[in-house]
């Protein structure tokens, strides 16, 4: 239409002709006084719609907020943190009303609320890459694995930096001995530590059906991209966000460590929006439901399994709340490890790089042929990094006993 006024507007120039403006207007329907400046000269180029950052994810922003209790925020939480979106709150609510995207998410494939018998199911996931900054500007970067039983809704965050298959048993057997029992069913999705993916053929890690088989339970998978499923879960996921509110004011790890654990009190005292009832007091019940533990011994076989970690820049990896340093070089690179008969083995490509006795006295243990190393480059003489270690470690023993 704006092609056309153009046209028009150049015709009635080359014949010298002064336009009726307001007839102009109402055959185009534009302003009078926006016509006439086009006419002077003044807005002669076409104004192109700027494309929305939002349009590559239309769809996926449909699909986000048909899944059960997903509302405009969390779906704008989500693609703030996945997809690192820059536009604000508001623009995106715009955007999503503008195209009536809530109300397309509402005709997708009906998902009804169903319940659970009591100590029948257990829905677990992880809510993944979390970036949490410190006091001093130190960024933690972790994973939470998210476990909730379906008949009471009661809910587990385990801190996690890995999410590998020994880490996914860990945390699943660590959840077991909290509640102190097992459920019949474990319900997740697709996530790479138990299941290869290819096309739309799955196959679950041998490894995997044998942990679930010593243990005595059924693990059921999700159809592949089908999160809602374990809608439970994916609704008590949004409590993470309650983390974001100490950026930059937790002190450190283990600061972290305990209001995770305080979340996990608090948010189970929450009255459930579907039952009216606080976790809980519902779990009193369901707990009567659960089967027996496992043996210890067999829980211990796999809890024990190699763990990994990445390396931070003070070459200290952190066991059990106590921390033991490997080689600098190391720094950034991830290595594992494991307890055995009280000693710390760490490995970095299948080489041992460093053994520790477990200290249950001081929090930080140096050695100091890693700690030397670790100062080369800062100073020049070797007097100087003698003198700085053996000072410094010192210091470490006196202010880190327990």
């Amino acid at each position: 239409m704006e092609l056309n006024l153009i046209g028009a507007l150049n015709v009635l120039k080359t014949m010298k002709m002064m336009p009726n403006f307001s007839e102009l207007a109402r055959t185009f329907g534009k302003d009078r006084h926006t016509i006439k400046k086009m006419y002077d000269g003044k807005e002669a180029k076409i104004k192109k719609k700027k494309p929305s950052e939002l349009d590559p994810y239309k769809d996926e922003i449909v699909e986000i907020l048909s899944h059960p209790g997903v509302k405009v925020k969390a779906a704008y939480w989500y693609f703030k943190n996945e997809k690192n979106i820059k536009c604000s709150y508001d623009n995106f609510k715009s955007y999503v009303n503008k195209f009536k995207l809530f109300e397309q998410a509402k005709t997708f494939t009906p998902h009804p609320l169903f319940e659970t018998d009591p100590g029948k199911q257990l829905q677990v996931d992880w809510v993944e890459s979390i970036k949490i900054a410190t006091i001093e500007g130190e960024i933690i970067k972790f994973n939470l694995f998210s476990a909730t039983l379906g008949y009471s809704r009661f809910h587990y965050f385990e801190y996690s930096e890995f999410k590998s298959e020994s880490d996914f048993k860990r945390c699943l057997i660590h959840f077991f001995k909290k509640i102190g029992g097992t459920t019949k069913e474990v319900l997740t999705d697709n996530m790479s530590a138990i299941v290869n993916i290819k096309e739309t053929k799955k196959q679950i890690h041998p490894s995997i059906i044998q942990f679930f088989k010593d243990l005595g339970i059924r693990l059921r998978l999700c159809q592949i991209r089908t999160p809602q499923t374990k809608g439970k879960d994916e609704v008590s996921n949004k409590f993470a966000q309650w983390l974001n509110a100490y950026q930059g004011k937790i002190k450190d790890k283990n600061h972290l460590l305990k209001l995770i654990d305080k979340l996990n009190i608090d948010i189970n005292k929450q009255k459930n929006t579907r039952t009216n009832i606080p976790p809980i007091l519902l779990f009193k019940k369901e707990k009567e439901y659960l089967s027996p533990l496992p043996n210890s011994e067999l829980l211990d076989s796999y809890e024990d399994e190699m763990r990994s970690c990445k390396v931070p820049s003070t070459f200290l990896i952190e066991y059990k709340g106590t921390k033991y340093s490997v080689p600098p070089y190391l720094i950034n690179k991830t290595v594992k490890y494991k307890e055995v008969m009280e000693k710390l083995y760490i490995y970095y490509q299948n080489d041992l790089v460093s053994e520790h006795q477990i200290n249950k006295k001081h929090t930080i243990n140096y050695y100091q042929r890693d700690y030397k190393n670790g100062l080369i480059g800062k100073f020049k003489d070797d007097e100087d990094i003698e003198k700085i270690t053996s000072e410094n470690l010192a210091k470490f023993k006196d202010l880190g006993e327990k």
